[in-house]
This record gives C-alpha cells, structure tokens and sequence, in this order.
C-alpha cells in the first residue's frame, strides 16, 4: 500500500495529473472564449460543456491536492466553476462579469501552467529528457 501512495505522490504522476487538468481548462475555455450573446447554443453543446464542468469538478481535489505546494489558487478554479453553471447562463452574464470570468480563467491557466513548469524542473534532466522523447511531457 504504501508503494502505491509513493507512486501516487510522484513528481511524475503529478505532472501528469496537472497538465490533464490544465488540458480540461483550456478545454471549458473554448466554450465561452467569446461572446455567446448571439449565438444559438445546442443541446449537444450544452452536454458537452456540462460533461466537462462535471470533470473538472470531479478532478478538482486530486488536482488541488497533487499541486498544493506549486499552486496556491485552487479554489479560486471553483469559484469560476460556480459562476458558470451552463452556457446559456453564462450568455446572459452582464459584460463586465463576462469580462471577469474570462480573465479569472487566463490567470488561472497560467498559474496551472507555471506550476507544472516548477514541477517539470523537479525531475532530473536525463528523466526528462526520456518523458520527452516518449511524449508524456511537452
């Protein structure tokens, strides 16, 4: 058992879990990325945007957890999350929480992308080297 919280723990494993997260958020990006206001939103859309909010959710503790010591905003990801319950929702946000709500979503992108930055310079070169040859790490 213990094996396994090691594996868990590992500055391997946490770098694959953050950049997945960091892929999922730049993924519920592209659904509000720019004005929805005259947009006609599908079902299909809908269900899609709500399978991945459900996700990051879902992945919000582990996420929170395996990166605490390099990202200190995970709460603030929650906070985005609340605020933006479904697009036709968020179609009808005022501007200036519209406006909020996508560089809230930047500042957040960028801090998870520096905190896997840290965490890929905790990994000895020649170990790297291999993750990027095997494209586990960009």
């Amino acid at each position: 058992m213990a094996a396994k919280a090691k594996d868990i723990l590992s500055t391997e494993n946490r770098i694959l879990v953050v950049r997945e997260y960091a892929n999922l958020w730049q993924q519920f990006f592209t659904f509000f990325s720019e004005d929805l206001r005259d947009r006609q939103i599908t079902q299909q859309e809908e269900q899609e945007f709500q399978q991945i909010v459900s996700v990051l959710a879902l992945n919000h503790y582990k996420f929170e957890v395996l990166s605490a010591d390099v990202f200190k905003d995970a709460g603030k990801i929650t906070d985005v999350l609340s605020q933006t319950v479904n697009l036709n929702h968020i179609k009808n946000l005022p501007d200036a929480t519209f406006s909020k709500i996508q560089v809230d979503w930047h500042t957040l992108f960028l801090g998870m992308h520096k905190a896997l930055g840290k965490l890929l310079n905790e990994l000895p070169p020649k170990r790297l080297a291999e993750l990027q040859q095997q494209g586990v790490v960009g």
